[in-house]
């Protein structure tokens, strides 16, 4: 089906949804959490001598960097298995997806009012200017081009020190596979799974044992090369935990994070900006310069986020803001005038 066709689009075929995804994007909604908690909480890097708090250092090694890559590769990822369907759900699919990035958009542009350097806006960005773009290449070429062009992307954004600028690499090697069905064989092979997360942890391990923290953190390269490398060793272990009895505590705690994770994503904003307000100075509640305050504050967040999102998604099944997001994007397409 092209967008220049005129006449209603044919209802979607079903598409069974791929629950492990759900459960990776819910545990790294966790870990975005910890993430987002030094700057919105106003907490210092340093304790009173200089030196860098442990608890900071540990989450710097362990949190910071490690779980946006694995947004960003899911985002893409998502995009990818959207396009594969778009046009049966739209006469004019990009025009629908354009509505759909530009709703990030302009959900990230409030978003960025309570939290400076939030990730939606540059994901919105990211995606007209990258992933819409990539939907006119060839079929028969773009999962080449796009995994190509996504890697040399990847290692010029670690070159350059990571963050945002890992964001159009990540994007199109995650359309790439998204798209070609290549995550749904992975994760029927968990052995495929293990060998690419013994890569990841042997080249984690290799980096930690040869650097220090400080040389890690001021050659921004290598801090953002671990980062890759730990964001697919903490993909691989919940793949391979899926695979374990593990698999129906993992599915009942983070797949429903993951299936709202624009609603809690923004919805955890809102609580730390409200604790803030009651609590302006969390440093006065523990001697580590507010960080365990800080992260018994997360716990409950996440705690509470598992609870009503789930009890949300047996009511209503989808998220507030995931069914306004659909809406946008989709809404009730009769022609190609969209």
């Amino acid at each position: 089906m092209t967008e220049t066709q005129t006449f209603a689009p044919s209802p979607p075929r079903s598409r069974s949804r791929i629950i492990a995804l759900d459960v990776v994007r819910g545990f790294a909604l966790c870990g975005i959490l910890l993430v987002n908690l030094p700057p919105i909480m106003s907490l210092s890097s340093i304790d009173s001598a200089g030196q860098a708090l442990p608890i900071y250092r540990l989450l710097e090694d362990t949190v910071q960097n490690r779980f946006f890559p694995i947004f960003s590769f899911l985002f893409g990822i998502g995009f990818g298995l959207m396009w594969l369907g778009a046009g049966r759900r739209s006469a004019r699919p990009r025009l629908a997806l354009l509505r759909r990035f530009a709703f990030l958009g302009l959900l990230g542009g409030l978003h960025q009012l309570l939290q400076p350097g939030e990730a939606l806006l540059p994901y919105a960005l990211a995606g007209i200017v990258l992933l819409l773009p990539a939907t006119w290449i060839p079929a028969r070429l773009l999962g080449w081009v796009t995994s190509i062009l996504g890697a040399v992307l990847l290692a010029a954004g670690v070159a350059t020190g990571g963050g945002l600028t890992l964001i159009p690499g990540l994007f199109l090697v995650g359309f790439a596979v998204g798209r070609s069905g290549f995550i749904r064989s992975v994760l029927a092979h968990p052995g495929r799974v293990a060998i690419a997360g013994a890569f990841a942890l042997t080249v984690t391990f290799i980096g930690f044992a040869t650097t220090d923290y400080l040389t890690r953190h001021i050659n921004g390269w290598i801090n953002a090369g671990l980062g890759l490398s730990m964001a697919l060793t903490y993909i691989a272990v919940i793949l391979l935990l899926l695979h374990t009895p593990a698999e129906a505590v993992l599915k009942s705690v983070f797949a429903p994070l993951g299936r709202m994770a624009l609603s809690n994503y923004v919805g955890a904003t809102l609580i730390l900006v409200s604790v803030r307000m009651i609590v302006p100075d969390l440093t006065r509640l523990d001697d580590h310069g507010g960080y365990v305050a800080g992260l018994v504050i997360c716990l409950a967040i996440i705690i509470v986020q598992i609870i009503v999102s789930t009890l949300w998604l047996r009511r209503f099944g989808q998220g507030p803001l995931e069914k306004l997001w659909r809406l946008v994007t989709w809404g009730r397409l009769t022609s190609s005038r969209g």
